[in-house]
This record gives C-alpha cells, structure tokens and sequence, in this order.
C-alpha cells in the first residue's frame, strides 16, 4: 500500500497560482516562458544521465527518496522569493529533484502492481489521494483572501509556506513505509548513448510513443506557464474561482476513477481514451470562449478536462505495459530529452504568442491534440495485439 500512494508523488498547494505569482513579481510574459525553457533544457540535460542512473540501481527506493529529499526546499524557496529572476533558481532545483525522483517513482509504482490489478490499483490510488487532496484548493482560496486577494505576490506566498510544512509529512511517509521492489539488473558492456537508443530496437512502438509524448508538451508547455494569468487577468477569475476549479479537479478523480477502470476493461483501455480526448476539447473551447463577465463557466471546463485524465488511465496502464521493464529507465531519460528539447523553446514561443493574442495559445493547443495527438494514439492502437493487454 505504500508502494502504491507513497511513490505517486505529493500534492502542490499552489496550483495554478504560481504562474500568477510569478506575474505580480513583475515578470512579463516572454521572462515567464524562459524560466519555463530553463527548467526544460536542465530536464534535458539531465535526461540520459538519470535513466542511465535509474536502469544500473538496484535500490530503487533510495533514489526515490533522495529525489523526494531534494525536493523539500522548493516550497521554501518559492515562499521567500522576492524577484522573478529568483524563479528561475527555484525551477532549476525542482527540475532537478524531478529527474532523479521520477524515473524510480513510475517504476516502483507500476512493479507494485499486476497487470491483472494494474487499472483497479490506479484508479483506487487516483480516488484516495483526491479524496485527500480535495479541500485543499478552496483552503488555499481562503488563504489568499484573508492576505489580501491575486494583486500581490505577497497573498500568494503563504500557500507555498504550507506547500513546505505538506511536503515535510509527505516525505516522513515515504521515508519510514515505502517498501522496495526487486529488480534483478543484467549487466551490459555497451556505452550509455547506445545503450540508450537501444530501447527502439527492443520496442519499436515506443518511437509512436515518444512522438505522442512531444507534441503533448509542446501543448503543455505553450499554455500552462500562462494558464493563471489567462484566467486571472484575461477571463477574470478571482481566487475562489481558481479554488472551485481546483476542487471539481480533484472531486473528479473521487467519483470517476474507479468507474473509470472498471469501463476501461469494458470498453478496452486503449479506446476509451480515445473516445475522451472529446471531453478535453470541450473543456478547451469552454476556456476559450468564456467571457470575462462569467468566468464561473471556468469550473465547468475544470470538470471536463478532469474528465479527461481522469478517463485516461487506460492509456496510462496500456502505455506502461508497452514499455520493457529493463528499458523504462532508458525510457524516461530518452522522453526527458525529447520533451526537453521541445520544453526549452516553447514556452519562450508562447509568450510571443500571447502577445498577439492569449486565445491562440489554446487553439493551437487544440488543433495539435486534434490532429497529430489522437491520430498517433489511433495509429500505435492499430500496430500493437487486437486482444486488449
């Protein structure tokens, strides 16, 4: 059990008010997308050194919890920070502490169930840490009212003070129950770039895999670094309405994830996912198109693009399933670079971009998801087994 909810990670109290945070430390939209670009080119950096790192230790937990370790400080440091340049020193420590936590975290997670249990376990996990996790966004919009509201940094700040003291319980769990998994390592003598790449000839469809996975963070890193500005300053949400959307987020999961592996084994896993992206563009369009004198129709696209993930876990197991369990080392350090690459130039795109107009940030979203996103799922559905994993 500990397994199971210890290495899926902590929740961030924060949310989507960091970005806002950065904004009122007076950081223009261009200065927010390249502390975004300089977390993703330390990923990258840190990509292949890390899934190396990752398939040669047979202490996963360790490396697990030295990352988790590393990670602590970062709620300190975002509390303390007066300048946006500081940020950039803040997203450089936590990409840091990501790339040697995360590799060990998935697989940990994943070995700690069957492929039988594997969605069942998922999705309880998935409804467990929401439960857990669902007051937290209306608490933090208390927090930010009693401070003073989203025109100050200073309002913000404390949520990430309480960012700080969660993390520190967090880790003390992790520490004392999270229990290893046995991995038996087979020596290779080939160097760390061909050992790497090796992992395509092993598993050809991980290439479909990564190329699904780079125009995801292209979407990913061209909107989000500007999601609480855009729905602050552009659609004129307040921070209860920033709270509200972080609840349906969480209550989501609560309702819906284990109805949503027991549909996943019904329907398939690969398709339901397939059949969601739908509610993810609707969530999308709602975003866009929600008018700055109701920006309550912001939680309705909250719940829609929870809807999303929530019903993704299907993919999530499938895509696991796919990937050796000797290479997902290797794996997780080729993705980091890929994605890194496109991580550094995106974010810096996007607040060009916004310059122009913030709207085009989500319809380009929108039409890679549409278009490249679900076609390649559809594709890698089409080359793997017809009989669902």
């Amino acid at each position: 059990m500990a397994r199971l909810f210890g290495a899926g990670g902590g929740p961030f109290v924060g949310g989507e008010y960091w970005s806002v945070f950065i904004r009122r430390l007076g950081a223009t939209t261009v200065e927010m997308g390249l502390i975004s670009s300089i977390s993703s080119a330390i990923n990258m950096l840190l990509a292949i050194p890390s899934g190396w790192l990752t398939d040669r230790t047979s202490n996963l937990k360790r490396l697990y919890i030295f990352g988790r370790l590393l990670s602590l400080p970062t709620g300190l440091l975002r509390f303390l920070a007066k300048t946006w340049p500081f940020c950039i020193l803040i997203s450089g420590w936590e990409a840091i502490s990501g790339r040697i936590m995360s590799p060990s975290s998935e697989i940990i997670l994943i070995r700690s169930l069957s492929n039988m249990d594997r969605i069942k376990g998922l999705s309880l996990r998935d409804t467990i840490t929401s439960i857990i996790g669902i007051a937290g966004p209306l608490i933090s919009a208390l927090v930010i009212t009693y401070f003073g509201g989203l025109e100050s940094a200073d309002s913000i700040r404390p949520l990430f003070l309480i960012q700080f003291v969660v993390g520190i319980f967090i880790f003390a769990f992790e520490a004392t129950q999270l229990q290893e998994v046995k991995l038996t390592r087979v020596k290779r003598s080939a160097g760390i770039v061909s050992h790497l790449f090796s992992m395509f000839r092993e598993a050809p469809i991980l290439s479909l895999h990564l190329l699904r996975e780079c125009v995801m963070t292209f979407t990913w890193q061209l909107t989000m670094p500007f999601m609480g500005i855009y729905l602050v300053d552009v659609k004129g949400a307040d921070q209860f309405i920033l709270g509200w959307r972080g609840t349906i987020a969480t209550a989501v999961p609560v309702f819906f994830s284990i109805p949503a592996g027991y549909l996943a084994e019904r329907v398939g896993r690969r398709r339901l996912a397939y059949y969601t992206r739908f509610t993810g563009w609707m969530g999308t369009l709602i975003t866009i198109f929600t008018p700055r004198t109701h920006p309550e129709f912001l939680i309705v696209a909250s719940a829609l693009q929870s809807m999303l993930i929530t019903m993704f876990i299907g993919w999530t197991a499938f895509r696991q399933e796919s990937i050796p369990l000797q290479a997902r080392g290797r794996w997780s350090g080729i993705n980091i670079l890929m994605n890194g690459l496109v991580g550094i130039i995106t974010p810096i795109v996007g607040g060009i971009i916004w310059n122009l107009n913030p709207d085009y940030l989500w319809w380009i979203g929108l039409f890679c998801d549409a278009f490249i996103v679900l076609p390649v799922m559809i594709v890698i559905g089409h080359k793997v087994s017809k009989t669902e994993i």
